[in-house]
């Protein structure tokens, strides 16, 4: 849970800033959402190497090892000092998020069924405590006179707390072995599901800010100050779903109604021509979102049975995937036809994952 935090903190940090270092680097729509590609890379490098590194190093290693890149990625970020450093800076968290996180799914998902979904859902909670603290610390910045460099001295704290925790980390041989064998077709459909949530999930991210912004015309401080509904809204959900009494219940059911919470959301985030109705549309957006990770990897992770080491891996690659490509399509079409326009593709997002979902429910019947 202390490594959730600040991953939690990191992942979404980097998004929240994406617009400052546009600003502060000139950078265009689509060059600044390369920050976000190159997160997703080094999620992408990880997901294939993690299972690999714990089997070499063990995963106490590799999770200061993870910590490490944590805080020098965030300096290059922090400083801003080129366009080339800060996009490194983005694919070293990438790499170390990926890393830790590969191990936090492992040890939440153990044992399987109803216990384990409600720990999923019980981590991503603690990890929206820290994600919702970015656009706080970033308007305090501005308010303060720091800037939103502030957003990543306190993300040195969070490092350095998650460095000393490593301290209780345990490293068994077992966790060193690495999974050998053929993941189910199951748990393939349900990791293009995870695909589409984190799509949808990082999206918003990434631009809802930005769309809040240039449509009702408010300061780029004060959007992101909005756009903090939307991480109000994913707490909320993970909160409620925390609880065995909902927690417990089937999870492709909540995922469907999610996804149908999220449609609303960004269609509302999309007509709003007022700073409350934005809110309101991005905070049903994150009520909507907030269930799919979670309860995503609890699926996929249930059909994966004996082959938890290399599914909770290889959903580190569903994530980075997501994170490539879908912010980046949006930076394109939002320099080809604008925020507005482009922003439609969230919810279309949703309404393909819907569909998916139907397969998945047969799957995991079989």
């Amino acid at each position: 849970y202390v490594d959730l935090t600040t991953l939690g903190y990191l992942l979404y940090g980097v998004g929240a800033v994406t617009a400052f270092l546009a600003a502060a680097l000139s950078l265009s729509d689509a060059e600044a959402a390369l920050h976000s590609s190159m997160l997703a890379v080094g999620l992408l490098a990880a997901g294939f190497a993690t299972d690999r590194v714990d089997g070499i190093i063990g995963p106490k290693r590799a999770n200061i090892a993870g910590y490490g890149l944590l805080a020098v990625g965030s300096v290059c970020i922090a400083t801003a000092v080129a366009y080339p450093l800060t996009l490194a800076g983005a694919g070293m968290i990438g790499a170390a998020v990926g890393l830790i996180l590969a191990h936090a799914n492992r040890a939440l998902t153990r044992g399987g069924g109803a216990l384990a979904q409600i720990r999923m859902n019980r981590s991503g909670l603690v990890a929206m405590f820290g994600s919702m603290s970015v656009p706080v610390a970033i308007w305090i910045g501005d308010r303060t006179g720091i800037g939103w460099e502030l957003a990543f001295i306190v993300a040195g704290g969070l490092i350095v707390g998650g460095l000393i925790a490593t301290r209780w980390r345990q490293d068994t041989a077992a966790a060193r072995s690495i999974s050998v064998g053929r993941l189910t077709r199951g748990y393939w459909l349900t990791w293009w599901l995870v695909v589409l949530g984190v799509s949808a999930e990082f999206g918003i991210v990434f631009w809802a800010s930005t769309l809040v912004q240039r449509q009702i015309e408010v300061s780029l401080f004060d959007a992101t100050l909005v756009s903090a509904g939307f991480y109000v809204g994913m707490a909320a959900t993970r909160l409620a779903l925390s609880l065995p009494s909902l927690g417990g219940r089937d999870p492709l059911a909540l995922i469907r109604l999610g996804f149908g919470a999220a449609i609303v959301g960004t269609l509302v985030a999309w007509v709003a021509d007022d700073v409350v109705l934005a809110t309101l549309g991005v905070f049903l957006s994150g009520v909507g979102v907030g269930c799919q990770y979670p309860l995503g990897i609890a699926v996929a992770l249930s059909l994966a049975p004996g082959l938890q080491d290399k599914g909770s891996a290889r959903l580190i690659i569903a994530s980075g995937a997501a994170i490539l490509v879908a912010p980046f399509v949006l930076g394109l079409a939002a320099d080809a036809a604008g925020v507005s326009l482009a922003w439609l593709l969230i919810p279309a997002v949703c309404v393909a994952a819907l569909a998916l979902s139907l397969p998945v429910s047969r799957a995991r019947r079989v």
